[in-house]
């Protein structure tokens, strides 16, 4: 059995490539990356070494943002971006973390892409700092976030963008609801809630969704809402409808 194992192991290198081979070219599909993709940004961020005269660093980060996604979303001047982290297969952990837009056909416009060593708020900072010097955001930036309530994601856009829209989307709330309460109703309860339009008629079905079942109204007001509800958006943002996503 280990002579089989070893064999796959080989096979998949063979296939796919050595994970370890592979970082020992970062450098050089930096390179490559800029000089086919004009004002392409990538940064790579290493950890610390003691001994100064090493010539190699241990892989941290890296961001990538494309020059010509860079300018196409530019162009557009859409003011809506989603962010999203998924967790990296092989044998080094680490997460990678994404920006979209949305193109002039409500398409997904890919924008930035990240390599961190973990989904925390520095990892995010560190993401979110270097995507505002791309696109030119200040701190007074009045752009528009949605995201999957990431671990870390909305401390960083607290203190990066304090001025932005951060909405969460509701499609992901039902899907964390759904692990609890799987009945339709749930569903149809949440979606009313979030599509209110003034704050009465919020409160009034958040009252109605207490009458049907308390413990999991208790669980959905433990979101604020304001980052799910149309009736407590701010108004500053056009984008309200699509945070609020269809379940069909």
């Amino acid at each position: 059995m280990d002579k089989v194992f070893r064999a796959k192991d080989k096979a998949r290198k063979h296939i796919t490539g050595d994970y370890t081979k592979q970082y020992e070219l970062l450098r050089d599909y930096v390179l490559e990356l800029q000089a086919t993709n004009p004002d392409t940004t990538v940064k790579i961020d290493v950890c610390s070494e003691p001994n100064p005269d090493s010539p190699t660093r241990q892989f941290r980060r890296i961001y990538v943002c494309l020059g010509p996604l860079k300018k196409g979303f530019k162009a557009c001047l859409r003011d809506l971006l989603g962010f999203d982290g998924a967790f990296m297969k092989g044998p080094f952990p680490g997460q990678v973390l994404s920006a979209v837009g949305l193109d002039s056909n409500n398409g997904i416009y890919p924008l930035a892409y990240g390599i961190v060593e973990s989904e925390n708020t520095e990892s995010w900072k560190w993401f979110l700092d270097n995507l505002g010097d791309d696109l030119d955001l200040g701190r007074n930036s009045n752009f528009t976030f949605i995201s999957d309530r990431q671990k870390g994601l909305h401390t960083a856009v607290e203190q990066i963008f304090p001025n932005a829209e951060h909405r969460y989307c509701i499609r992901h709330i039902h899907d964390n609801m759904r692990k609890r309460w799987r009945q339709t109703e749930y569903r149809d309860h949440l979606w009313r809630c979030a599509s209110a339009t003034t704050i009465p008629e919020f409160e009034h079905l958040m009252k109605e969704f207490s009458q049907y079942d308390k413990e999991a109204c208790e669980w959905l007001k433990q979101i604020p809402p304001k980052h799910w509800a149309r009736s407590h958006f701010s108004g500053k943002s056009i984008y309200s409808n699509l945070v609020l996503m269809s379940f069909t």
